[in-house]
């Protein structure tokens, strides 16, 4: 059963119990991603991330993953461009010593000068991963630029010149600014106790005590553009993107739309470029959504000589979705897709933790399991129709192409 609380300090808690299973999933999501960050403090977020396993007043970090092992837990955490997560998944025994952890590593971690400059050359190996991977660079130079080289356009890693400024003076008081209580959500699922879990809850996180600080962001703009990004590789690698609707808005309705172009192997694009015309091996769509907007994408991964076959044949498809209202047939079909990956999906301690955490902290309240699968099977084909017009407006499209770009005309 889903329920929701608040700890003494304003902490908000959200848990909801599975008797049957033997294990319990907790992630402890903080409001502060990379779209809080300008030009100097870029990459902080996700850098304070990675300080937090470097060790504590108590425990080193051998000491932390050492004692994880040793309860056969996984102790894990990532950075996004809205918040940051810590999350763990132990057995129910090992829940209070999996908790003292991961409480251990939040309120008590050092920012140790020495340790900031060792993890930096990790992070900057990070950065140069990414940069090296043309899969994800038409993704993020795409963002980068559509909303202005700022707020959701900055990289989630920071780069090499702006984690070279970052010390431990500026890492506590980035953490201290946004590590308070009315800015985190703690969410639990699996096997507990509820009354013993908000009681450990509480005192574990009582140190944390509540502040008079906001912060807070713009309100993103998108604007479209073309961006091409050299990189010496053999295969071009092509993004289509447009405007769509916030987190949590026509989410039916979108899920059914990302399915139906380029969800799997019976999407449409997946159909027309792959299986009719063998144009390329990777092709999907994908929709991020964030608190005040989103972005639908279409990825092909391409010759460069098919690149503007491939193009004509994308806009083709969805000029199509615009007009013709998708069969029931086809309808039904991807609405069984989606209602079987739910719930597999929340089957799982570990997502049905994460759906909750981010829906509270992003929203202010998760919609439940009922509600979710009854707005799925009310959506209709005219919904779908509505939905498609909104967003593949060709005027506001974008394109990234990543490779060896030239000579290639948009």
């Amino acid at each position: 059963m889903f329920e929701e609380r608040k700890l003494k300090n304003g902490i908000r808690v959200v848990t909801d119990d599975m008797p049957y299973m033997n294990s319990i999933s907790l992630g402890v999501y903080v409001g502060i991603g990379s779209r809080y960050e300008d030009e100097k403090t870029n990459g902080a977020a996700h850098f304070i991330e990675h300080m937090l396993f470097k060790g504590t007043e108590k425990r080193t970090a051998a000491d932390i993953a050492g004692e994880t092992d040793e309860i056969g837990g996984q102790i894990n955490a990532y950075t996004t461009k809205e918040y940051t997560c810590f999350y763990f998944r132990a057995l129910s025994e090992h829940f209070e010593k999996a908790l003292e952890i991961l409480a251990d590593m939040i309120l008590n971690s050092k920012f140790d000068d020495d340790a900031i400059k060792r993890e930096r050359t990790v992070i900057d190996e990070e950065i140069s991963i990414y940069e090296d991977n043309p899969e994800d660079v038409v993704f993020d130079k795409l963002q980068y630029e559509i909303w202005g080289r700022k707020n959701l356009g900055l990289e989630i890693l920071g780069t090499h010149d702006t984690i070279s400024a970052f010390d431990s003076s500026f890492l506590r008081s980035y953490f201290k600014r946004n590590y308070r209580p009315d800015n985190i959500v703690i969410s639990a699922a699996g096997k507990f106790d509820r009354e013993t879990l908000y009681s450990q809850l509480e005192s574990a996180f009582s140190p944390l005590k509540p502040q008079n600080t906001e912060v807070s962001f713009e309100k993103a703009v998108y604007t479209p553009k073309i961006v091409k990004t050299k990189r010496d590789v053999e295969q071009l690698h092509l993004c289509l993107a447009f405007p769509s609707p916030k987190f949590g808005e026509k989410s039916s309705a979108l899920s059914v739309l990302n399915a139906a172009v380029g969800g799997g192997m019976s999407s449409r694009l997946f159909r027309k470029i792959r299986e009719e015309k063998g144009l390329c091996y990777s092709v999907y769509s994908a929709s991020s959504s964030f608190t005040d907007t989103g972005i639908f994408m279409v990825y092909c991964g391409l010759s460069p000589s098919n690149c503007e076959k491939v193009l004509s044949l994308c806009r083709t498809e969805l000029q199509n979705m615009k007009e013709e209202k998708i069969s029931e047939s086809e309808l039904l079909k991807i609405k069984g897709q989606i209602k079987s990956n739910f719930l597999l999906s929340d089957e799982s301690t570990s997502s049905r933790s994460s759906r909750m955490g981010r829906n509270v902290l992003l929203r202010g309240f998760c919609p439940s399991n009922e509600k979710t699968l009854s707005d799925l099977e009310k959506t209709n084909s005219a919904e779908i129709l509505t939905i498609c017009r909104e967003i593949f407006d060709f005027d506001k499209m974008s394109i990234s192409l990543a490779g060896k770009t030239e000579g290639i005309s948009i």
